[in-house]
């Protein structure tokens, strides 16, 4: 069973579109009236006009040139003639399809107010009109088909005809309406003219495809009714029921057995003039149940149409359109009429719907004519691309390009169809020029790093796809613009070239480097837009890659600028090199994005050999952050309070802070992604060893802290450790750690920091070369790690022997204690001591130093142990004293053993 295609008859409005694509300033316009002439003025001066500010005399136009607002204006102009012409054509249209419609005041005071004529003027026509012997509205259908009715006869099947008419809206809910059918009410005067269809047998998908027309005395009130019936004859002819004659042979027929199957009602005013098909259902007498549905197209004309020719219909639509487009221009921005969003009242929309409803005019006609209005509108002061878009969509239907078609072949001939078409046809040849000429300014005219920017460029990319499709036009175009993918690239191309040019125009300053810079980021910061946005945009659109045409273009431009930068600059220069990494940045970002470019069309860029352009550079850039990571490290000591950052065993600011900047050469590393493997293993080498001089450095200069601050003396003749040189020890610990290959600890090394395995596993993949690179990397660093390894034992054995000549005192007090005292007392004040220190140590030290450490001061116990046993005094009975030093060494060695 076919399936039926969505109703599409149904009237809807159709509104243009809201939102203006044309990047143009706003002036600040007067509020004066549109249309000139008042009722105090002679008739011969009426004139509807277009107020143009001076701030538009010089407006911009797509293709840059300026345009003179105030002259072109002027041509917007209906002469009183003209005038009267368009307000007769919508008066008789009121008239004529609204004659016994209640709404129809409302209408008459919006034409009156619209075209502004002297008030005695328009009495004068609307009285004319009036009195006229008003024409009606014709409904024309086509009964096509049905499906799923339901089987009447005893074989399963049906016989199925139809019956169609036309009733008011207020007899529908009468009771005799509710129980009875149209013949019925033909004859008791409900229904002037009836249909009667074929009857198809033995079917319950009955196809007729049959065309009928009823006569519409009053389109707001009215109903269309169609009836389905079964029949119990096998042939029955079709026939228009008219007179007594008619209508009582239909009655003999009914009179047999004929079956009720269903029927449906639709308003009218529901049914879109230009017309199109539509299913509606069938229900019972009662609306209950339903019973299958048909399948009819619909539309509307006006009786008299064939009275007047198709040229004139077209001049008289285009006076309408372009007399109720100034009117809603005006009214839709009452400062003035410049950007107007081409939105449409509703009683606008309903005039221009019911005119060509009454004049039959085809809805591609209809279309075309107001394309041409809309683009000489748009030619001075701008419209939504949107509104084109609407307009083309029913030119390039069937019946579209046959017109076309038709009116290029006979375009200026004798025979041509009118003077309307060859407008129509420059409109169409207009508009494609415009479109092409705002796509080759788009950059410019357009901020497509906005939303709405990309929406603007998207609907004119939707114009141009639509204007492509009328083979006609193409044909006349130059050849490399025949194609639509062809003229589109041109388009960006020409776009880029402009947008790069002003660019590069607008970031000019001193520096030729600042100014390459200034526009690099600009041109990042658009790649990032195409491939986010305006990319998966257009390609949907057109097939054309925009990444593709705009990495294309950038390249003819951007490169040569680069590389005579290079060529001419002092690289050497540290300011100078620091803004050529920035560049180098950019263009970076720059290729990672066209890479992701589809097809084969960035083979022969020049700009992904960025890397060969700044080999000479990198050098420079490496010995500049090393210089600049210095100065950093040497500010951060001297500014530190050698004071933990965290609470319990921690760090100072310093080592936060190198350790940050080391980060930041890290970062450069990273950032630099270098492509070549050789070069690669160089710079990476050249790395490695800046930052291990570079840590190197920080030990340096944290170590001169503890001799400045006399952290190691023993000023007071007895040493007390402080928890600012166990500060110093951790974060000399923690940047020996850092470096190390191979770390025990929960420091990070920095060759995981620096990610330079990632770096090392792609030497392998393309040079095999892997085991070398790594081997060279941790020898580095592993090198400088035992040099600051080495400094923190130095600081580690100054530290163990400032405990030596208070240890040794301490012992010499035990000494020389008297032989009878118990030794365990005598140990107590060298134990609380040593406790004392040894505590704030293993509170502030990281283990690993704290460990080191604690070997240190026992070895300079036991120094002071020794030296006290060999400066022992002579007397009488020593054997008490080796005794009592014999036990302080086991005291001291399980106390050591235990801390």
């Amino acid at each position: 069973m076919a399936k039926a295609p969505p109703t599409i008859w149904v009237r809807k409005n159709y509104a243009l579109s809201a939102e203006l694509s044309r990047t143009v300033s706003t002036p600040q316009c007067s509020p004066t009236s549109v249309f000139t002439g008042t009722s105090k003025e002679p008739i011969k001066e009426t004139s509807i006009e277009v107020d143009a500010p001076e701030a538009l005399k010089e407006t911009r136009t797509a293709n840059g040139t300026l345009h003179d607002s105030q002259s072109d204006a002027e041509t917007w102009v209906l002469k009183q003639d003209e005038l009267e012409q368009a307000f007769q054509v919508a008066v008789n249209t009121t008239v004529g399809a609204m004659s016994l419609e209640p709404n129809l005041k409302e209408m008459k005071d919006y034409i009156n107010e619209a075209f502004g004529l002297p008030e005695q003027v328009s009495a004068n026509l609307w009285d004319k009109a009036e009195h006229k012997q008003p024409s009606r509205l014709k409904l024309c259908g086509k009964l096509i088909s049905a499906r799923d009715i339901p089987a009447m006869d005893a074989n399963g099947k049906s016989d199925p005809y139809c019956v169609v008419g036309i009733i008011l809206e207020s007899d529908r809910n009468r009771d005799k309406v509710k129980t009875g059918h149209l013949v019925q009410w033909k004859k008791e005067g409900f229904v002037t003219h009836v249909f009667r269809s074929t009857t198809k047998t033995a079917t319950l998908e009955p196809e007729w495809n049959e065309d009928f027309e009823l006569p519409i005395d009053n389109l707001g009130e009215q109903v269309l009714v169609i009836e389905v019936w079964d029949s119990d004859e096998k042939t029955v002819g079709v026939s228009e029921i008219k007179g007594a004659k008619g209508i009582g042979a239909f009655f003999k027929d009914l009179k047999r057995t004929d079956d009720f199957i269903g029927r449906t009602f639709l308003s009218l005013k529901e049914i879109q003039p230009q017309g199109g098909p539509g299913t509606l259902i069938l229900h019972s007498h009662t609306a209950k149940h339903q019973r299958g549905n048909i399948w009819v197209h619909l539309s509307m004309k006006g009786q008299e149409e064939g009275k007047i020719s198709l040229t004139t219909k077209m001049d008289q639509s285009i006076l309408l359109f372009k007399a109720l487009v100034m009117y809603e221009a005006k009214k839709g921005n009452p400062n003035c009429q410049h950007n107007w969003d081409a939105e449409m009242s509703v009683v606008a929309k309903e005039l221009l719907t019911r005119h060509t409803a009454y004049y039959g005019i085809d809805e591609t006609y209809q279309a075309a004519v107001h394309l041409s209005v809309l683009f000489d509108y748009h030619k001075i002061f701008g419209v939504q691309p949107r509104c084109f878009s609407r307009f083309l969509d029913h030119i390039i239907n069937a019946s579209g390009r046959k017109l076309l078609s038709v009116a290029l072949s006979q375009s200026g001939a004798s025979d041509s169809p009118g003077d309307w078409v060859d407008k129509v046809l420059g409109a169409l040849q207009g508009l494609l020029t415009e479109v092409y000429d705002i796509l080759c300014n788009h950059l410019i005219l357009m901020d497509v790093t906005t939303t709405s920017g990309v929406q603007s460029l998207t609907e004119w990319t939707q114009v141009m796809a639509k204007l492509y499709q009328l083979d006609g036009l193409v044909a006349k175009l130059p050849v490399d613009r025949r194609s639509l993918k062809s003229a589109l690239e041109l388009t960006i191309q020409t776009s880029v070239e402009k947008w790069y040019g002003m660019t590069s125009e607008n970031a000019s300053q001193i520096s030729a480097v600042s100014t390459l810079k200034t526009v690099s980021e600009s041109c990042l910061t658009l790649c990032e837009t195409i491939q986010s946005s305006i990319r998966p945009a257009v390609k949907k659109e057109a097939d054309v890659d925009y990444l593709v045409c705009y990495t294309v273009s950038l390249d003819k431009l951007l490169s040569p600028a680069v590389m005579k930068c290079l060529k001419d600059c002092d690289y050497k220069d540290v300011e100078l090199a620091n803004t050529l990494y920035g560049i180098y940045l950019n263009i970076k970002h720059m290729c990672d994005v066209a890479k992701l470019a589809e097809g084969n069309g960035l083979q022969d860029i020049e700009l992904f050999s960025y890397q060969r352009w700044f080999k000479k550079v990198v050098q420079v850039w490496l010995t500049v952050a090393l210089a600049r990571c210095k100065e950093k490290i040497s500010k951060a000591v001297q500014v530190d309070q050698i004071a933990s950052v965290t609470d319990g065993v921690g760090y100072s600011s310093s080592l936060v802070d190198t350790s940050g900047f080391l980060y930041q050469v890290v970062e450069f590393w990273n950032n630099l992604g270098w492509s070549c493997p050789e070069e690669t293993y160089t710079f990476m080498i050249e790395l490695v060893n800046y930052i291990s001089e570079a840590a190197l450095y920080y030990v340096e200069q944290i170590y001169t802290r503890v001799s400045n601050q006399s952290l190691l003396d023993n000023n007071t003749g007895k040493f007390t450790v402080t928890t600012q040189l166990c500060t110093i020890l951790n974060n000399m610990e923690c940047m020996q750690q850092k470096l190390l290959s191979q770390t025990s600890t929960n420091v990070p090394s920095l060759l995981k920091e620096l990610n330079l395995q990632t770096s090392i596993e792609r030497l392998q993949r393309e040079k095999g070369i892997c085991d070398q690179a790594k081997k060279h990397v941790e020898n580095i660093l592993d090198s400088a790690a035992n040099d600051i390894e080495h400094k923190i034992t130095i600081v580690s054995k100054q530290l163990g022997e400032q405990f030596i000549p208070t240890i040794s005192r301490f012992i010499s007090d035990i000494v020389n204690e008297a032989e009878g005292a118990k030794t365990e007392q005598i140990l107590n004040p060298l134990e609380e001591y040593l406790n004392t220190n040894l505590k704030t140590l293993s509170s502030n030290l990281l283990f690993s130093v704290f460990r080191n450490l604690l070997e240190y001061i026992w070895m300079a116990t036991v120094n002071a142990l020794s030296k006290s046993v060999s400066t022992l005094p002579k007397k009488p009975n020593q054997k008490y004293l080796y005794q009592r030093l014999r036990e302080s060494l086991e005291f001291l060695r399980g106390f050591f053993n235990a801390g």
